[in-house]
């Protein structure tokens, strides 16, 4: 499994856990914002150089590129420094506004040039995003899984737990609720608190 696969699970499980049991983040069955639009945001396009992670200590970059099915492709380069390992993927993603909270909705595509045939093709995986004020700073959030576990099981948004600690998580609640539920002022809550990713644009 590439980088950026284990990036989109890093802060759930360890490395090796991530590596046994192929758990994914928490994904949805829907994506975010269908109720108000889908498409790409302009503020994203162009290339963006992630800062060091604890798996791969080389420089990561990942570029935002208009598509033709109206979203945007995210393509992700990383290169290999001491222990990490070297790869590309390629992301497919819409963007939506509610309520002031930016959201993208990812789906993988491909992983060093390979087809991908995994759940992670097929459900979305939701991010929460924000932007500096100068645009210049992007900052990527994962949502929180002991979160999201906590809503379904409260009646607060529809979804599937699995059972075990790695068990697959996913929100299968109908367009229009999901979106009102992300729509709350409260929404981001349900994100994880430190930034999957922050990312300096590049010139």
């Amino acid at each position: 499994m590439a980088p950026f696969r284990l990036i989109f699970a890093a802060f759930f499980v360890t490395l090796a856990g991530l590596l046994a049991t192929a758990c994914l983040p928490v994904t949805s069955k829907a994506p975010i914002g269908t109720t108000v639009g889908l498409g790409p945001d302009p503020a994203l396009a162009g290339a963006w150089k992630a800062a060091p992670t604890a798996d791969n200590k080389g420089p990561t970059y990942l570029h935002f590129l208009a598509n033709a099915e109206g979203g945007m492709s995210v393509l992700i380069v990383s290169h290999a420094q001491g222990k990490g390992d070297a790869g590309w993927n390629e992301y497919r993603v819409t963007a939506a506004t509610l309520n002031g909270h930016h959201y993208l909705n990812a789906l993988a595509v491909q992983e060093d040039g390979k087809p991908i045939s995994d759940a992670s093709a097929t459900r979305n995986t939701p991010l929460l995003y924000t932007l500096s004020a100068g645009g210049r700073t992007l900052s990527l959030y994962l949502v929180d899984e002991a979160a999201a576990k906590a809503a379904i099981k409260a009646g607060r948004i529809k979804g599937s737990v699995e059972p075990g600690d790695f068990g697959d998580v996913v929100l299968t609640a109908a367009p229009d609720v999901l979106d009102a539920f992300f729509a709350r002022d409260d929404a981001p809550a349900l994100f994880d608190q430190k930034p999957l990713l922050t990312l300096q644009r590049l010139d």
